[in-house]
């Protein structure tokens, strides 16, 4: 599947199950997008543990959580309240660096799968920060869930808008209708605002 990119959350479930998904979609690569690649309360997903497991399975685990993690302290990546601005994040040569190496590896027809620790890819960064970029290259993304179905990306940004946007595609005589990229670019804003990264919060690495 040429142009093609997967997403996949660890969660706290058993290697094997994690397993059994990747290789359910013939992933050969597993990139880990985590800012910091160890789990507070699923340490089989430990970088160290995971790249020996997965070796025995013949996946290759890469670690890309610098270009394409979703931590940073820098003032000029954070929204004034301290969290995390994917758009600017998005803007910046390392994050594009990363970018164009994913697009780069789908083109060429490998199986990659992005890997962060979020069960749900909606409530996650793969999505709302790093899929986000790698559809606007005209890659397609796929997300892998838990029970081993998928689902599109687009599907994703259609949820965007049911629970930001109820407002999407009603007509109103006061204003032109907006496109539909209006009306998702509003409800990226608002999701980042709602997932993105606060330094002051403690929770399980992203």
């Amino acid at each position: 599947m040429e142009n093609t990119s997967f997403t996949i959350g660890h969660s706290t479930q058993a290697v094997d199950d994690f397993v059994k998904l990747l290789k359910k979609h013939k992933i050969k690569y597993l990139i880990d997008i985590r800012s910091t690649p160890y789990s507070k309360f699923a340490s089989q997903f430990n970088s160290e543990n995971l790249k020996l497991a997965l070796k025995t399975y013949d996946i290759i685990y890469g670690y890309m959580g610098n270009e394409l993690g979703a931590r940073y302290k820098d003032p000029s990546l954070l929204f004034p309240d301290g969290r995390v601005d994917f758009k600017k994040v998005r803007s910046t040569d390392n994050f594009k660096k990363g970018i164009e190496r994913v697009v780069q590896g789908a083109v060429q027809g490998f199986r990659i799968a992005l890997m962060c620790s979020e069960k749900d890819p909606f409530e996650c960064h793969r999505f709302c920060l790093v899929s986000y970029a790698l559809a606007e290259q005209g890659l397609k993304v796929l997300h892998i869930l838990q029970d081993g179905s998928l689902i599109a990306n687009e599907a994703l940004e259609d949820r965007l808008l049911d629970k930001y946007r109820q407002d999407y595609n009603q007509v109103s005589l006061l204003e032109p209708l907006k496109p539909r990229m209006a009306f998702l670019e509003e409800s990226y804003v608002e999701h980042n605002n709602r997932i993105g990264y606060l330094f002051e919060e403690e929770e399980d690495y992203k």
